[in-house]
């Protein structure tokens, strides 16, 4: 039973530290409202080379925006071939924004990757032994024996096993602007995302729409 019992321990070890993906909001900030955005057509634009990565972010965001009454649009619908990765200099963004408001669009939810760190983490399960007296509580002051007690007994403990595993961290940062303010006045938020390595695409993308949104709208 021990045997199986350890065996199971690992297993699950396993899954949790494989099997783990976190999205977290790690800084903030915005000067937008609900109200600010329910009039406005938003297209959303993940800034990726991996098409199947960008439509699924752009997708789960669009969903989630929609739920909450936001009119927004993919940006691979219309512009398929917007796959270039990293930030925007400042003369591509204005390029980008003037095209897009010469489409009707009034506002741009951008995401980007910023960063990628590579981590190594151990994690430990089980623990030592320990001391526990044999005889009833009441009856331990005479009772002394040379460093334990006479009448103790020794509690056995799983063995500690660890298990280290490497992983990544991404960094996004998703930035909106609304292109019918003036240009100094068109940066409406900045959010900084980070990713714990992820697993699944669709988990990932979900969670992250949803911290997003909620980030924007709160």
């Amino acid at each position: 039973m021990k045997t199986i019992g350890k065996l199971l321990g690992i297993l699950l070890l396993i899954t949790i530290v494989f099997s783990c993906s976190s999205v977290k909001v790690t800084d903030s900030w915005k000067d937008i409202q609900l109200s600010d955005v329910m009039d406005k057509k938003i297209m959303v634009i993940s800034k990726t080379e991996d098409g199947v990565v960008r439509q699924q972010f752009e997708t789960d965001l669009v969903d989630n925006l929609s739920i909450n009454g936001v009119n927004s649009t993919e940006s691979f619908k219309h512009f398929p071939e917007m796959s270039d990765t990293g930030t925007l200099n400042e003369s591509q963004l204005k390029q980008l924004k003037k095209e897009l408001k010469n489409n009707g669009i009034d506002m741009i939810l951008l995401t980007v990757l910023k960063d990628v760190k590579e981590y190594t983490k151990t994690t430990t399960t089980g623990e030592s032994g320990y001391y526990m007296n044999s005889y009833p509580i009441y009856r331990r002051g005479y009772h002394r024996g040379f460093y334990r007690y006479y009448n103790t007994i020794y509690i056995g403990a799983e063995p500690i096993t660890s298990i280290t595993s490497k992983g990544k961290k991404y960094i996004l940062e998703t930035i909106v602007y609304d292109l019918t303010q003036p240009e100094n006045d068109q940066l409406l938020s900045v959010i900084t995302t980070e990713i714990d390595n992820p697993q699944t695409l669709g988990t990932t993308s979900l969670d992250f729409s949803k911290k997003i949104v909620k980030d924007l709208i709160k």
